[in-house]
């Protein structure tokens, strides 16, 4: 039993080149949420997401998705169940937006299978979901940041895993573009389609789309909670080293964080 939770994180252990990174890390990532994943650089975020995946392997500790030990999966059965979006994936070929987001059928069949029509009904509403209908015979080289973004979480979608997770999705987009893609992904957990993990430096857009945060620093969580328990002026000055003000404008919940440059 999984007792509401996407994935459980126990007594996890994993070092680089002998050197501990994760010691005795624990956390609980709950079902049909947007949990965003925060901390300094190198705090070791996109290797605990690594991990989560199965792409890393911890020496010790155990990982749970879904009430199920992450190493009882085959890589299809995986596939199935999380998809991830990469912080930096570029095509270099010419493939179709449309041809991009049918890879996500992949983990049903196989690489030479003819997609079923059922297949392409699923690719269909993933290309909806993401609004990417219109740009569907549009070449992959040939979409800007924010395009080709929408067209990887398609792709996840098309897979039908119940979670994602995502590595800095937005980092590189203009403003416009980072709040459409986590609109979407809102959406995605809003109509219980997947949950979301998510790791992300803007403190604001974590504030103002997460449902669960997870602080991390030097290899630990520090904090873990709602926005409101985790985004402290206290705790972020200290992870952070910065000095901040908070507001609050509209709802109380999600706090205006304000650095004092």
């Amino acid at each position: 039993m999984n007792d509401g939770y996407a994935m459980t994180v126990t007594d996890l252990h994993w070092s680089y080149r002998h050197t501990p990174l994760f010691e005795h890390l624990s956390t609980r990532l709950p079902e049909d949420a947007f949990i965003s994943i925060v901390g300094p650089n190198g705090s070791g975020k996109t290797t605990l997401l690594r991990n989560l995946l199965g792409i890393l392997e911890p020496s010790q500790g155990t990982i749970e998705l879904f009430g199920r030990k992450l190493d009882t999966y085959s890589r299809k059965e995986m596939a199935r169940k999380a998809s991830y979006v990469p912080q930096t994936s570029r095509l270099e070929y010419d493939f179709s937006v449309y041809e991009c987001v049918a890879m996500g059928r992949y983990a049903h069949g196989g690489r030479l299978s003819v997609l079923s029509g059922e297949d392409h009904h699923l690719i269909e509403d993933a290309l909806e979901a993401m609004e990417m209908s219109l740009l569907s015979d549009r070449l992959a080289t040939e979409l800007s940041g924010g395009e080709y973004q929408r067209m990887l979480i398609a792709r996840a979608l098309a897979q039908q895993s119940e979670i994602i997770l995502l590595d800095e999705p937005v980092s590189h987009l203009d403003i416009h573009n980072q709040r459409e893609i986590l609109r979407l992904l809102r959406g995605l957990v809003d109509r219980k389609i997947a949950t979301v993990v998510c790791v992300l430096h803007d403190l604001n857009a974590v504030s103002a789309y997460s449902d669960r945060v997870v602080m991390m620093r030097e290899g630990a969580i520090v904090a873990e909670g709602t926005v409101r328990e985790v985004l402290t002026k206290a705790r972020i000055e200290s992870v952070y080293r910065i000095e901040v003000e908070i507001a609050s404008i509209g709802d109380a919940d999600k706090p205006l964080i304000l650095p004092c440059w």
